[in-house]
């Protein structure tokens, strides 16, 4: 089976071009030239390809060379994996670079030349757009130093140099849906009054129950079509600015990796409908104001898919192991937004445990000597040590719920739709009120 591998020329001096998402230009790195679309077609970019003949698996496997990123380790290969790879020849140098089944766009690992494989984005895999980076690999090492900052229970030695080389611009498939939400609920909602009594403390309590109907719009929900990407890492890195969004072009791709989808529009519909759900059922509880407390209620919706779209959109991607962990790190090629699950030093997580404990019960101990005039009952419990360890539990919590910035989303509010809630239908009721009562002790006065 024979494919096409391609290299964009630079018009001045015929080596390859890279497309920069800081310059949005078409660099040469031999000779310094920089272009744009419009200075490319007119002066009749050349292309340069290679006819390839796909090998067999087996072949193909002994040739395998590491020319990405990748998130597993340690795990063997079986004759289905290897069905999978595919070989091709470098278009410059010749060389012979061994890929996945849904890679589009990658690098020759021997002259590191950026070379297109158009095929694998044909027919039913033909992406209707693509949102070209604007950042570059600068800007995702400091924005991963910037992460790592003040992180107290990061491992020394994690923000080594070499470990940020691995940095990989990439395209990554995505769908992008269109959807509405119809629906309706029923929520409780309680306003509170309290006084005293006499030694009493009274809380009156008013029940109201609240209906509200609706519908809502969505455009461009994004869940990427790609086995391979953690859902959190993907969703943690939105919002996209749609609206610079770009017909696709092959020619977008050079310097980067891209991939097609190997999860189809079907497969990936249920999490924006999830997503769209919830965001209605948000809304509509927002419309009811006016009240201390309002219970997340009952909603009955029924959502509709009405569009869906297959674009590119840009990300950084830092794959780094630590004692023989994986840590995957996503940045939004488009906005810089920059998340990941750093590794956490167990070493550390004692220390400042027992560190804080110490200085607390110290200082309670002192207390309990009567260096400060407090009840002795009171300062016993602090030395018992319970509140030291307690405060000292809650912020080691503290510092590790830091490291951990890869959420997967359970909204799409971002992706509403400009005129936003049609409130349909709306009542409010009375149901009940009622009392509660305590009596108040001489040392609460």
């Amino acid at each position: 089976m024979e494919q096409t591998a391609l290299t964009y020329l630079c018009p001045d001096c015929m080596a390859y071009l890279r497309y920069d998402g800081k310059e949005q230009k078409w660099v040469c790195d031999y000779c310094g030239g920089k272009f744009t679309r419009e200075e490319l077609e007119q002066r009749g970019t050349e292309t340069k390809q290679d006819d390839y003949e796909v090998k067999p698996r087996a072949e193909a496997a002994e040739n395998t060379a590491e020319i990405s990123y990748h998130y597993e380790e340690n795990i063997t290969e079986t004759d289905e994996d290897l069905s999978h790879l595919r070989a091709y020849h470098c278009p410059s140098c010749g060389g012979e670079i061994v890929t996945d089944d849904v890679t589009a766009a990658t690098f020759c690992v021997f002259c590191g030349n950026p070379t297109i494989l158009p095929t694998q984005l044909e027919g039913e895999y033909r992406p209707s757009a693509i949102l070209p980076f604007e950042t570059d690999k600068e800007d995702a090492r400091k924005a991963f130093l910037q992460l790592c900052k003040g992180k107290r229970l990061l491992p020394k030695g994690y923000t080594s140099e070499q470990r940020l080389e691995k940095i990989t611009g990439v395209y990554v498939p995505f769908w992008l849906y269109d959807g509405s939400v119809e629906g309706s609920g029923t929520f409780e909602c309680r306003n509170e009054r309290t006084y005293r009594s006499g030694d009493e403390e009274v809380t009156r309590t008013t029940v109201y129950e609240a209906y509200r109907a609706g519908d809502l719009d969505f455009e461009r929900v994004p869940v990427d079509g790609s086995a391979k990407m953690p859902d959190g890492h993907m969703d943690a890195i939105e919002p996209y600015d749609f609206d610079e969004m770009k017909p696709f072009s092959v020619a977008y791709l050079p310097g980067y990796v891209a991939e097609r989808y190997d999860e189809d529009s079907k497969a990936c519909s249920n999490r924006a409908e999830e997503r769209m759900r919830h965001s209605f059922e948000y809304d509509l509880r927002a419309t009811i104001t006016g009240y201390d407390y309002v219970d997340t209620g009952i909603v009955h919706s029924t959502t509709q898919m009405t569009g869906c779209m297959q674009a590119l959109l840009p990300v950084w991607m830092l794959h780094t192991t630590w004692e023989g962990n994986d840590y995957l790190f996503a940045m939004n090629g488009q906005t810089g937004r920059f998340v990941g699950d750093l590794p956490v030093a167990k070493f550390k997580v004692a220390a400042w445990f027992f560190g804080i404990f110490v200085a607390l019960a110290a200082v309670l101990f002192g207390l309990d000597m009567g260096v400060f005039q407090f009840d002795d009952t009171l300062a016993s419990v602090f030395v018992d040590g319970v509140i030291p360890a307690v405060v000292a539990a809650f912020a080691c919590i503290v510092f590790y719920n830091q490291m951990k910035t890869a959420e997967v989303a359970s909204d799409a509010r971002v992706y509403r739709s400009f005129e936003g809630l049609n409130l349909t239908g709306e009542s409010e009721h009375f149901v009940r009120e009622y009392e509660t009562r305590r009596r108040i002790e001489k040392s609460d006065d």
